[in-house]
């Protein structure tokens, strides 16, 4: 998460204040109301609004965001792992229920595209302070190679690149750290690949750590220059740039 902080006297969860979190773009952008949330079995934390049960992009915000824009969510902080919780309005009674360890729609949906196309991209919207990114998912059953994840460009720009990369790496292009890959933007830029730690996989790529599990998983990074050709390590690159791409290495 980017760097911010928060003051609370007391902090009722478990994890970390800085723990990424999901949530509806209507809880992020509109200030929806949190009516329904969901502790997974892997540990990530869900905030919806309750008017869908298929939101379709997620925003990531940190827990301390959360709590602090609602305190009353204090009151399912000891949420366990599997379990949900739903209320009809803030300040009404929670009601919690152990999730069943089943498939739902979105699941079926990665797996079908995993077995028909080698691959599911998996999008997160920006935020208040978050860029957004875009990541693969099953490119290691399908290639056994890493996957890909891209931060800073829209939904539909970071999914063709991610796209295109993993046809060259069908076609036997090698695609390594330090190396540059041409194509995934159109005109003459060129990306370049770079690693991603192991605590930026979980803490980007909860897709990808529900697929492994406990076999784990690489991840590479598609690393893009700015319109004057500028990298985010380069002293051309703005503040602002270095900050809307950061490096997961």
């Amino acid at each position: 998460m980017p760097n911010h902080t928060h003051d609370f006297k007391v902090w009722p969860f478990s994890d970390a204040v800085n723990t990424a979190t999901y949530c509806t773009s209507k809880v992020a952008h509109l200030r929806f109301p949190v009516l329904q949330v969901s502790h997974d079995c892997d540990g990530d934390w869900q905030f919806l609004d309750a008017t869908t049960e298929t939101p379709s992009e997620c925003v990531l915000l940190c827990l301390g965001c959360i709590y602090e824009r609602d305190a009353t969510l204090a009151e399912i902080s000891d949420l366990p792992r599997g379990w949900g919780a739903y209320r009809s309005a803030v300040g009404a009674p929670w009601e919690r229920w152990e999730d069943l360890p089943e498939e739902d729609e979105q699941e079926q949906k990665a797996l079908s595209d995993i077995e028909s196309y080698g691959l599911h991209v998996i999008s997160v919207s920006e935020s208040d302070e978050l860029p957004p990114f875009s990541y693969s998912i099953g490119i290691g059953r399908s290639l056994g190679l890493p996957e890909l994840i891209v931060i800073g460009l829209k939904y539909e720009v970071a999914q063709a690149a991610i796209n295109e990369c993993y046809s060259q790496m069908k076609s036997g292009i090698q695609v390594t750290p330090g190396t540059s890959v041409a194509g995934l933007l159109g005109g003459d830029f060129e990306c370049l690949i770079g690693e991603v730690s192991s605590a930026n996989l979980r803490e980007y790529m909860g897709w990808a750590t529900w697929l492994y599990g406990k076999d784990g998983f690489k991840a590479y990074q598609i690393i893009f220059p700015s319109t004057t050709g500028a990298f985010p390590w380069e002293s051309e690159a703005s503040e602002w740039f270095k900050k809307w791409q950061p490096l997961l290495a």
